[in-house]
């Protein structure tokens, strides 16, 4: 468990949460909020979140589900039998916060719609994520991350060696959505706090994208489609064992960068005398650098370039990160021990302490165990869950 004067510093604890979110954008920002100490309540279908079902599965497990779904308790309610929706909102009426993914539209008419729950509790910060938003001629389109990518015009910035767009390798959108989403329902609860009322907020994965991209945005409008690189010659570079990443945001890093490749030749040029001027000559800049790196191994590049005082990194693979001393001595990762799916590292979320084994934060909810625990937490008599066990509104399992 996490030690009493944790639990007690954690900002949203007392916070009741209803996430009728899916996938990995809505349930990753409530995660978010559980982790700072919300009680949050995930509503599943019978067949679970879809996100459960993306990549490999384990169980009722993916490794998608266990990122999003961290230090939940999850409920499945069969939305198609009559009275379900009724029992949905009767929870979503007493909670702090509602997180739903439904096309717009959808949730208004399962009864989980913002106007009829904000009705009976006024004070409800309502979040609606959605791929384009609740409004305008896209609105009824699906946005997953891929599409969002290509959309937002994030792929156009991640080219291949032949130039043709590509998107980035891991759900960027997804998540930097759940980033936002947390941020804002953070800031509508401050805001509450201080006498405010609630509110509704529409968070879509294609404004969210735009935020990210808000450099590249003020970019386009200056200096079009192709402005000029900002910190050239900036690069991944292959080494004679693997690869290195090398960096720069001030000149002196570009004169330490010479040194260590003992080519004052490329520091003396007057065609790579600055920012700008390398911009114009990164081609040519960058096959001269990458002549010198490919000669010798990773780690001697790494030592030289950082006694130079210039910036680099190995490229790690996810393993070689945990691997890392610098990471096992900053506590960057917890482990679990998960029934049926084995030791698995959670990343550290920055602003929150590491979690000890048997902290509830660290819990990973199967599909639907703890929906009879959720409605004796909201009022409902033993006799009400035995009768919506018996209608198949309630689908429950023991955990």
């Amino acid at each position: 468990m996490a030690n009493d004067d944790t639990a007690a510093s954690l900002a949203f604890k007392g916070l009741r949460v209803f996430d009728a979110s899916q996938g990995l954008a809505g349930p990753q920002c409530a995660m978010l909020l559980a982790q700072h100490g919300a009680e949050v309540i995930k509503l599943e279908p019978p067949e679970g979140d879809w996100g459960r079902g993306v990549g490999k599965r384990y169980g009722d497990h993916s490794a998608l589900a266990m990122a999003s779904n961290r230090g939940k308790r999850s409920i499945v309610l069969d939305m198609k039998r009559p009275g379900a929706q009724q029992v949905a909102a009767r929870i979503a009426q007493h909670c702090d916060v509602v997180i739903e993914s439904f096309r717009p539209g959808v949730a208004e008419r399962i009864g989980l719609g913002y106007e009829t729950l904000r009705a009976s509790n006024p004070g409800l910060i309502y979040l609606s994520i959605s791929g384009y938003g609740q409004q305008g001629p896209y609105a009824e389109r699906p946005g997953t991350d891929t599409v969002i990518q290509a959309f937002s015009a994030m792929m156009s910035f991640n080219r291949d060696a032949a130039g043709q767009p590509t998107k980035i390798g891991f759900l960027v959108v997804d998540t930097l959505t759940a980033l936002y989403a947390f941020q804002a329902v953070s800031a509508a609860l401050y805001a509450r706090l201080a006498g405010g009322p609630g509110k509704r907020l529409d968070v879509s994965l294609m404004q969210a994208s735009a935020a990210f991209l808000g450099l590249k945005v003020i970019e386009a409008t200056l200096e079009g489609d192709n402005p000029k690189a900002l910190n050239a010659p900036a690069g991944v570079y292959r080494t004679r064992d693997g690869w290195i990443s090398v960096t720069l945001s001030k000149e002196i890093h570009y004169t330490g960068l010479c040194k260590a490749l003992n080519r004052p030749d490329l520091r003396d040029n007057p065609r790579y005398a600055s920012f700008e001027l390398r911009a114009d000559n990164q081609a040519e800049l960058a096959a001269e650098i990458g002549k010198v790196l490919v000669q010798d191994s990773s780690a001697t590049w790494i030592s030289r370039i950082e006694q130079a005082g210039a910036l680099a990194s190995p490229v790690n693979t996810m393993t070689e990160w945990l691997a890392d001393p610098h990471v096992k001595a900053t506590a960057g990762a917890s482990w679990f021990d998960l029934a049926g799916v084995g030791h698995i590292a959670v990343p550290r979320i920055p602003g929150v302490e590491p979690l000890g084994p048997a902290d509830p934060r660290g819990h990973f909810p199967g599909v639907g165990t703890e929906g009879p625990e959720v409605l004796r937490r909201f009022g409902f008599s033993e006799a009400e869950i035995t009768d919506l066990r018996e209608s198949a509104v309630l689908v429950a399992k023991d955990g």
